[in-house]
């Protein structure tokens, strides 16, 4: 059973770890290496900012399993990002977390609309998203890659 806490700034190197993970960083549209100074000034910013929300997830309140961010894209739409330390992928972990955290956050801020956006070529998650009850929206050109949108939302209106 997964928990969620919420990171403090003694989790920058977890972040950084997650993050330069080799397969973490051919699925991310931003693929470059990171320079750990360049993280720790990123992860700073991100915990004070107002428009992004994380959490952390732990295995028995002990083993951090993976993080998920949400950040505002405007009035109404926030973009999700996932990670799984490796040593957790492929045990079901990232639909459970998709779960957990997205009914969370949608239970926090009923009217918005939350937006996944998958590379073409990363079938697993686009898989797990599914599985996570996030519903396919169609192919669209995300920061110059092919890409599956997929949605999850509690409201009616789902202008996005």
């Amino acid at each position: 059973m997964l928990t969620i806490r919420r990171p403090t700034a003694n989790d920058c190197k977890l972040y950084y770890n997650w993050a330069s993970d080799l397969d973490v960083r051919t699925q991310s549209y931003h693929s470059k290496p990171i320079a750990f100074a360049d993280h720790e000034a990123w992860f700073n910013r991100k915990l004070k900012d107002e428009n992004c929300s994380m959490m952390i997830f732990q295995l028995e309140g002990r083993d951090d399993v993976g993080q998920i961010r949400f950040e505002k894209l405007n009035y109404n739409n926030f973009v999700i990002g996932v990670s799984v330390g490796k040593e957790f992928r492929g045990k079901g972990y990232a639909t459970e977390m998709l779960i957990l955290g997205s009914d969370y956050f949608l239970n926090e801020h009923p009217d918005i609309t939350i937006n996944a956006y998958i590379k073409e070529n990363n079938l697993r998650s686009k898989l797990t998203f599914e599985k996570a009850g996030f519903e396919f929206e169609g192919m669209i050109n995300y920061e110059g890659f092919n890409s599956f949108h997929y949605i999850k939302c509690k409201h009616e209106d789902r202008n996005i």
